[in-house]
């Protein structure tokens, strides 16, 4: 890949990510689902090595749509971008991510950690094969008043995700 196309891919890379982020947090669960290739995989990182995922668009769609329905009111944003190019069409990316939580009583930080994706090259579009979303404030997010908001989004994470 010349120089020129490596720059326009991170570009298309970096504007996939933004469109995964505002089409969760305005509620596009099929805009979300659309940044996954067809069997892509969404992986929320447990506190041992095993993680939860959703595989393949309709278990993604459900997944957006329980979002959606269990935590409105979030905003989810990405910085500090590393992309990796394998080759023309594979890339590894990793960022930082902080999510918040807006309630009457407050705004949380819902999600404070990373993610690591692994993105394709599908039909001239950039597209998610692989995301897994590590929390550094895993502890945070089990104590009151914060738990009392992800619980139920937590239980139903473990209720309908795939160990992986």
């Amino acid at each position: 890949m010349d120089k020129i196309g490596e720059v326009q891919a991170r570009f298309a890379i970096e504007e996939l990510f933004a469109r995964y982020a505002h089409t969760i947090d305005n509620y596009d669960a099929s805009g979300w689902v659309d940044c996954f290739t067809a069997d892509g995989v969404f992986e929320v990182a447990g506190e041992a090595e095993q993680g939860v995922g959703f595989v393949g668009h309709e278990q993604l769609t459900v997944f957006a749509k329980a979002h959606i329905r269990l935590l409105p009111g979030t905003r989810h944003v990405m910085t500090n971008h590393i992309t990796e190019f394998q080759d023309e069409t594979n890339a590894r990316h990793k960022c930082v991510l902080s999510g918040t939580l807006s309630r009457p009583e407050s705004v949380y930080v819902f999600a404070s950690g990373w993610y690591e994706s692994n993105v394709v090259l599908a039909d001239r579009h950039w597209k998610i094969s692989h995301r897994k979303v590590y929390l550094d404030n895993i502890e945070a997010i089990k104590v009151e008043p914060l738990a009392n908001h992800m619980q139920p989004m937590i239980n139903w994470i473990v209720d309908n995700g795939t160990a992986m």
